[in-house]
């Protein structure tokens, strides 16, 4: 590895970076996650200018190419730790996590600014100490959001990250166990014992940081198409205003326990329930005061039935409970059970008062194959609790069919 000289390396480096901000530079302008793309993007070409810049070492003005050349370097490490932090939703960085690398870089100049000697290399130990510090604080960083954050079992994406962290941490070791721990080798950024491993090293990271960083970005993006279709699904199959099934959910629902009511014989009912006297609510206390008592009307209802009973809202104060494995004799039970609670609920909205449901029930008879029959019976049903006085239970009893 000695032969090959170390300017060629960064100039590689340099031209390897330039192509890794090149890439990813599409995927800024038309990707969800734009922050921290931009902020990978802006630390890859850091890395470019910062390996340009130190090919030149001997070359050109020291000051470029030690204090701005370490700045960008160490700028760059951390735009990567930023993007992995903005990729999994991170809170923003406090004080003490940004200001390492900016004191590890100043003291990395005044050791530069400080020492006379010919291309400073009597503090170039000190120099590899402060810009090692640097580089590990900003890995190390990557690695403990990656740890805390990225979701288990990793993906080969995180795994790619995690490794090319640790890439030039390793080449730093390597580096400092070819210097021997000896003082002075000369400049180490052009020193070919010193310098070749830890090139080397950073060739291999930067290609997999990059790589690993589009599989993490796929991954999250597959995650938030997973939660957009699982909210969506969610939202087709919920009333908004009360979080309650609607009619299509019903409907989807009562199909298939329907079918396995008849297979195995086994009972099922609907209950239709309508809130007595809910247009006075409206006129008097609001629209605002009437949607507050639907809700809270909804949650009695969930609350009181099994968990696999389903509310659903089937449009404005009309409700229906779909109860599978339920007799005729346990519906009404039931529906008595949610007469008292909505009647002893007190309501805020109503200035302490409560309101009152009427019910019908009706079951699910020999042969009926649909949702709608047996709906309308229990309408029929509820019609006839309304007529006898509202807040009260009407059965309509099965008919074969």
């Amino acid at each position: 590895m000695t032969d090959i000289h170390p300017k060629t390396l960064l100039i590689a480096l340099a031209i390897e970076f330039i192509s890794l901000t090149l890439v990813t530079l599409p995927a800024w302008r038309t990707w969800p996650m734009r922050s921290g793309m931009a902020r990978w993007s802006m630390g890859n070409a850091a890395l470019a200018l910062s390996m340009g810049l130190l090919s030149q070492r001997g070359e050109a003005p020291g000051i470029l190419t030690v204090v701005v050349a370490n700045a960008l370097l160490i700028y760059g490490a951390h735009s990567v730790h930023v993007a992995v932090r903005m990729l999994y939703e991170a809170p923003p960085m406090r004080t003490w996590q940004r200001v390492p690398p900016f004191l590890a870089w100043l003291a990395l100049a005044l050791f530069w600014f400080f020492d006379d000697s010919p291309g400073a290399v009597a503090s170039a130990n000190w120099r590899v100490g402060a810009y090692a510090t640097a580089l590990a604080w900003s890995a190390g960083g990557t690695s403990f959001a990656l740890f805390r954050r990225a979701p288990r079992p990793w993906s080969l994406g995180t795994w790619y990250v995690f490794v090319a962290m640790l890439m030039p941490l390793s080449g730093q070791i390597v580096r400092f166990v070819a210097r021997g721990g000896q003082p002075r080798m000369g400049d180490p950024v052009i020193a070919p014992t010193t310098a070749v491993p830890l090139y080397a090293s950073f060739a291999a990271c930067g290609v997999f940081m990059t790589y690993g960083f589009f599989l993490l970005i796929n991954n999250r993006l597959q995650e938030q198409l997973r939660d957009a279709n699982a909210r969506l699904q969610e939202d087709a199959a919920t009333d908004p205003l009360t979080g309650v099934a609607n009619r299509r959910h019903l409907e989807t629902i009562a199909a298939t326990e329907i079918s396995r009511a008849h297979r195995y014989g086994w009972p099922m009912t609907v209950m239709m329930l309508d809130l007595d006297h809910f247009k006075h609510v409206n006129d008097r206390y609001g629209h605002a005061a009437g949607d507050e008592v639907l809700q809270t009307v909804a949650r009695v209802f969930q609350r009181q039935l099994r968990g696999h009973d389903l509310v659903a809202r089937i449009g404005g104060e009309e409700f229906a409970i779909l109860l599978p494995h339920s007799d005729i004799l346990g519906a009404e039970v039931s529906a008595r059970r949610l007469l008292q609670e909505v009647r002893d609920t007190a309501m805020e909205v109503l200035d302490g008062g409560s309101v009152t449901v009427s019910i019908g029930i009706a079951a699910l008879a020999e042969g009926e194959t649909g949702i709608a029959s047996l709906l309308s019976r229990a309408d029929a049903a509820l019609y006839r609790a309304k007529s006898a006085g509202r807040d009260r239970v009407a059965v309509d009893e099965p008919v074969a069919t």
